[in-house]
């Protein structure tokens, strides 16, 4: 639901026109799910401002007509399907690049094309799962989420940037093309540069360090927690002697970057239990006259009073018609160092259905015929 929705709306926010095509009735599930108001989440809206809504049956003569009319003009076609939906619909890549060779036709999976799961459904708690983020986000032998939809996410951006290469390409070779994209392959990609560093070099003579998730380790003190990355020498002393261990600066495990590298369960031992505790403020005073890379450990309720975040523009507050007052972040792509802005609401199931037909040239007395059949939704 949030790949392809979540891609173009990136595109949408760098400038693409976006139709957005849906079953009446129900239209997109993302609608319903979590915080709403008049029938649109906040999900929904998140993933999907700025676009325009097109509510027909893709299993109508109707529906397949107007993709295929409105494919004529377009540039790209997104779809995240399972493989064989969208050519049993009549709606393939084959179909499409035919009518508009200019066309760039991205198709996105679950698991690929072929193999024993490609028919499966597939959802970020199932693709988490099977390319190791559970079992890095867990401890020993347990598994654990990284409760954020972040499968989903990481291919809406492999989305996007192949989109918009395939659309280089096309600028040089005048010609569309086919693209398969699954969530495991964009996740497993992603998963590996860190995740998977001990199992990239096989030979005998391969020098060992701690995984990279053994860095992650937050000071916690009493009156809040810092994230911090100290990786020098100096920035070691000041750590060691605001947690008060300075006499293992010298030690076996901190007194070379190669030995704090290799031992990092040992060193996160010393962080998570410090033998003094200054506060959160004057800790970070202390790290940053170091000029260790640090921030105080945000919770969720404050992120949007945090001053650098503010400093930065990196969230809008607007209001829209049907949601009321809300907030979201802008683009985070400043092109030529200019902020922007994406504050546009989200559209109702099906608002731009007859307009979009009668850009295709429907009339309004057959769009009416279509809305009695119930095989288009005009909001």
């Amino acid at each position: 639901m949030v790949t392809c929705a979540m891609a173009s709306m990136t595109m949408a926010a760098q400038g693409a026109s976006v139709i957005k095509v849906e079953p009446p009735g129900m239209g997109d599930t993302m609608r319903h799910l979590g915080h709403q108001k008049n029938g649109i989440s906040a999900l929904f809206h998140s993933c999907n401002r700025g676009k325009r809504s097109l509510a027909i049956d893709l299993k109508s003569a109707e529906g397949v007509a107007a993709v295929k009319a409105i494919a004529l003009d377009v540039d790209i076609v997104m779809h995240n399907y399972r493989p064989s939906v969208m050519e049993r619909l009549g709606l393939g890549s084959e179909v499409l690049r035919a009518i508009n060779p200019r066309l760039i036709y991205v198709a996105v999976t679950g698991f690929g094309t072929t193999g024993p799961k490609a028919g499966e459904p597939a959802y970020d708690h199932v693709i988490q799962g099977m390319t190791g983020f559970t079992d890095l986000q867990g401890a020993g032998d347990e598994f654990s989420y990284i409760r954020t939809l972040l499968c989903d996410k990481i291919t809406a951006y492999t989305v996007c940037q192949a989109a918009t290469a395939a659309l280089v390409a096309r600028a040089t070779t005048q010609e569309g093309q086919h693209i398969d994209i699954s969530m495991l392959h964009a996740c497993l990609a992603f998963m590996w540069p860190d995740g998977m560093m001990h199992k990239t070099l096989h030979d005998d003579d391969v020098v060992p360090m701690s995984p990279m998730s053994d860095y992650y380790q937050t000071l916690n003190l009493h009156d809040g927690s810092i994230a911090l990355a100290p990786l020098r020498d100096p920035e070691w002393k000041v750590v060691l002697d605001l947690v008060g261990y300075p006499e293992l600066l010298d030690g076996p495990i901190f007194a070379t970057m190669g030995s704090r590298l290799s031992n990092m369960d040992k060193v996160n031992q010393i962080i998570k239990a410090p033998r003094q505790d200054v506060g959160v403020t004057k800790a970070l005073k202390i790290l940053k006259a170091a000029d260790i890379p640090c921030a105080r450990c945000e919770h969720r309720d404050t992120l949007m009073e945090n001053p650098q975040i503010q400093a930065i523009g990196a969230l809008e507050t607007y209001v829209t018609e049907t949601l009321g007052r809300l907030t979201l972040p802008t683009p985070p792509v400043q092109f030529a160092g200019a902020a922007t802005s994406q504050a546009l609401p989200s559209p109702t199931l099906g608002e731009q259905s007859r307009d979009i037909l009668n850009e295709l040239g429907w009339d309004d007395a057959r769009i009416d015929t279509l809305v009695a059949k119930q095989i288009v939704q005009c909001s």
